[in-house]
């Protein structure tokens, strides 16, 4: 099992009493590298880089069967890469396999894991089809999920994890998200998602000190100069999770 990670620039909760209905519109990167993670029968349970971990959206997963998940990556849990996201879609596309669950029912349930949990609201639904550059049209599951087709000119792009903090300290509604989201479509590129992602992350109270970066949750994004130590480069990921 293979899932990418995924980096949100711009986010405007949407929250409703039914989790199915919660979610986000926003922009946002889907990138490598892409989490392989083992999915064999077993007590539910979350082993990342060789220890189990406390993963409170277990508790509503293993209504999809027992998955025992293990995971080694140097992209941290916590920081904003999208990665407790990772951690459901693993699990709950290795029910589908293990179980014969359906997939729609799999993800439905990773969604529903995330918002309760409160550790997202869409990385779910972005990593799970994937595209690169995305933006979410229509919050909740199965929402709507446009993929942007931008030109790439092989500018690097790459993260620097700074420290972990709890999402729920940033899902807040800034008036201002669907004004950058508009301006942002009205020119679609790499160079302005950066552009706008700043203004709306700073705007958060969030700052990075590097030129054409912004900094989301616990990690600073950028574009160009990956070549300093601590820096993890990054590829748009132009499909979602899958088996290979």
């Amino acid at each position: 099992m293979f899932v990418p990670i995924s980096i949100s620039g711009i986010w405007y909760p949407v929250l409703s009493k039914n989790p199915i209905e919660s979610g986000s519109i926003g922009i946002g990167l889907v990138l490598d590298p892409y989490i392989e993670a083992k999915v064999i029968r077993g007590d539910p349970e979350i082993i990342l880089n060789g220890e189990k971990i406390y993963f409170p959206n277990v508790y509503i997963l293993k209504t999809l069967g027992g998955v025992k998940v293990e995971i080694s990556t140097n992209i941290p849990l916590g920081y904003g890469y999208g990665m407790s996201a990772v951690l459901s879609l693993a699990y709950a596309l290795g029910a589908s396999n293990l179980y014969n669950v359906k997939e729609e029912k799999a993800i439905r349930t990773a969604h529903i894991s995330e918002v309760i949990n409160g550790n997202g609201l869409g990385d779910i639904e972005a990593e799970y089809i994937g595209g690169g550059l995305i933006y979410r049209e229509v919050p909740g599951f199965p929402g709507k999920i446009r993929k942007i087709d931008v030109e790439f000119n092989r500018q690097q792009i790459c993260s620097k994890p700074i420290e972990r903090m709890e999402t729920k300290g940033i899902i807040k509604n800034n008036p201002k998200a669907l004004q950058y989201i508009d301006e942002f479509l009205s020119n679609p590129s790499i160079e302005n998602f950066f552009n706008q992602a700043r203004k709306f992350t700073e705007d958060l109270g969030m700052f990075s000190p590097y030129p054409n970066s912004f900094r989301k949750k616990g990690l600073i994004i950028r574009m160009g100069e990956c070549k300093s130590q601590g820096w993890i480069v990054h590829n748009l990921a132009k499909i979602g999770a899958h088996q290979e």
